[in-house]
Order: C-alpha cells, then structure tokens, then sequence
C-alpha cells in the first residue's frame, strides 16, 4: 500500500460562478403548513379524535388536486394509509386507523 504524503503544492482553487441567479432565493413554506398545525394543536387539545385529525389532513392534501384527478389521487392515498406498515403503525401510535372509503 502506498502511503500518500503531501507535496506542499498549493490545492487549485475553484473561480467564483460568473452567474447571476434570475431571482433571488427565499424559502417557501407550503401554504397548507398552518392547517397541518391548527390540526395538530386541535388534536393536542383534544378538540378532534385522531382518526378525525387523519381525515382533516387527507383533504387538506387534496386540496390543490385538480378536480378531475382527485377521486384518483384519494383512492391510492387511501390505499397508502391502509396498506404501508410504516404508516399504520404510525396512525396506530396516535390512536387512530386508516381511513376507510367514505
């Protein structure tokens, strides 16, 4: 095995991006992010059963679906909810279940 020893040589270093970016960069946050919370704080203070807690974030999920999408995109989000494990367990540690076809 050959051991690597440094040369003194000074490592090349890179030339500053001549690119102005077209806007500027800034965070977005998702719109329905305060909704989440509102039903996270709802269920933190008991105002709404878990399982009504799932059903409220499902249809704030839904809520930017197109129209003629959404029956599609709520049926397989149903089928997620109801068939990943990861996802049961979690529903089952808060308390409730998968959501049923309403």
């Amino acid at each position: 095995m050959t051991a690597i020893r440094p040369t003194g040589a000074a490592l090349p270093t890179a030339a500053p991006l001549d690119v102005a970016p077209s806007a500027p960069a800034s965070p977005v946050a998702p719109a329905s992010l305060g909704g989440a919370q509102a039903v996270v704080a709802d269920l933190q203070a008991a105002r709404i059963t878990p399982d009504e807690a799932v059903a409220r974030l499902t249809a704030q999920a839904l809520a930017g679906c197109p129209e003629t999408l959404r029956p599609a995109v709520e049926a397989r989000m149903r089928a997620a909810l109801a068939s990943d494990p990861l996802i049961g367990s979690l529903l089952r540690r808060m308390g409730a279940s998968a959501p049923n076809d309403e």
